[in-house]
């Protein structure tokens, strides 16, 4: 009997240690539960505030995309009701078109933050580009043996010299056409044997073949037999938006590059530039009155030289034998917005290596042995003597441009402060 009890006994005692096991553990799990739903709430909030930080960094890139040489915040916003992010940009230590933004997202709000994320990214915005590599109000001249990687584009004629080569800027590129928007008879005339590549067109508002008895000087597009490759797509009489008139063929905002101009790289008078290096710095170079740059200089670095006015011969001129570093390209923009010059807006000389926009109001001449990387772009005309070759090319450093040319983004890094 004694047994019996000494049993109950001890089921009594281990029912209530397995009661007691099962309270702690259920205490331990109330415990853990709310502690992990503490954590998944606070990961949510924190990965939220993350987002939040990214859409500040989005938000400068678009900033400064519209507006690159202006924008720097301080901006703060709210993404909805989730949060607020505070960015900022600065260009301090960086090359030109080189921007770090720092962001820092809060959740709800920056007043009251329950959680907190700051990153930080550097961007290159590449400045966009003018569609074609050759672009003139008044007309084009092409002389014997030159190349065009690209289009050309004229609101008035285009003539074009023997061994002329049009082809696309790279393999697969879909340019390498010739566009005139004028009406008049031999808007395109070619002079001598032309070159293109497949599925390419010229097209020209003038007079169709049809409508004039034939190939003649009063069509549109004159002397289509000195194709010789190619067999480019002829229109006529065309009215399609690629005959569209361009305008001003100017794609500087002037505005916005003059707020860029240090006093320090203004020059009052017409400069002679003859020492055997010009250092670029990555400024704008103002002159007021015109430059030239004597034979044999190289350019160091990269930047924009600017004529603003004067009067002479020419606002802008490059003599023989100008190069980049190493003899390679000189990576300069070359404009010219003003003056009164007999010759022309814009001289290049022979054996010139340029990587960039070339810009003229009213003529640009273009000798003999010029490699041209980048856009020439003119107001009025543009005359290519011969052995030049003209690359179209993305412009890769700073120069603000006008209209709906939409510069491009590179993010180079990317970091949780």
């Amino acid at each position: 009997m004694s047994n019996i009890k000494d049993e109950k006994g001890i089921a009594l005692v281990l029912a209530l240690i397995l009661m007691l096991v099962l309270s702690v553990l259920a205490v331990a799990m109330v415990f853990l539960n709310t502690s992990e739903t503490k954590f998944l709430v606070k990961e949510r909030l924190s990965d939220s505030a993350l987002y939040i930080a990214d859409g500040g960094v989005e938000y400068a890139i678009y900033e400064l995309q519209e507006g690159p040489s202006t924008y720097r915040g301080p901006t703060s916003d709210f993404i909805g009701s989730v949060g607020e992010f505070h960015v900022s940009v600065s260009t301090q230590g960086q090359p030109a078109n080189y921007y770090v933004i720092t962001s820092t997202g809060y959740v709800p709000n920056a007043a009251n933050p329950q959680e907190t994320r700051t990153v930080t990214s550097i961007v290159n915005i590449v400045p966009g580009t003018p569609s074609f590599a050759v672009g003139a109000k008044e007309g084009i001249t092409v002389a014997a043996n030159v190349t065009v990687r690209g289009d050309l584009r004229s609101d008035g004629q285009i003539v074009l010299g023997n061994n002329v080569h049009i082809e696309p800027s790279s393999a697969g590129a879909s340019d390498g056409s010739i566009y005139t928007s004028t009406g008049m008879a031999s808007g395109v005339d070619i002079t001598g044997n032309l070159y293109m590549q497949p599925g390419r067109e010229i097209k020209s508002r003038g007079p169709t073949n049809e409508s004039m008895g034939g190939d003649t000087a009063d069509t549109g597009i004159y002397q289509e037999s000195k194709i010789k490759s190619g067999n480019p797509l002829i229109v006529e009489g065309d009215t399609s938006s690629d005959t569209n008139p361009l305008g001003s063929f100017s794609s500087v905002d002037f505005t916005a590059l003059d707020s860029m101009v240090e006093s320090d790289y203004t020059y009052s008078e017409f400069t002679v530039i003859s020492d055997p290096e010009f250092y670029l710095l990555g400024k704008v170079h103002k002159f007021e009155q015109g430059v030239r740059f004597d034979s044999n200089i190289e350019f160091v670095g990269e930047g924009t030289i600017w004529v603003s006015g004067g009067s002479g011969t020419y606002g802008l001129e490059l003599a023989s034998n100008v190069y980049g570093e190493g003899g390679g390209y000189a990576d300069a923009n070359l404009i010219v917005s003003g003056g009164t010059w007999s010759g022309a807006d814009i001289m290049i000389n022979s054996n010139v290596k340029i990587n960039g926009l070339i810009s003229g109001t009213t003529q640009i001449d273009a000798n003999s042995n010029v490699e041209i990387n980048g856009v020439i772009e003119s107001g009025g005309t543009i005359n290519v003597d011969a052995n030049v070759t003209i690359q179209w090319g993305e412009l890769s450093f700073q120069v603000p441009l006008t209209g709906t040319i939409q510069a491009a983004t590179v993010v180079k890094s990317w970091q949780e402060l």
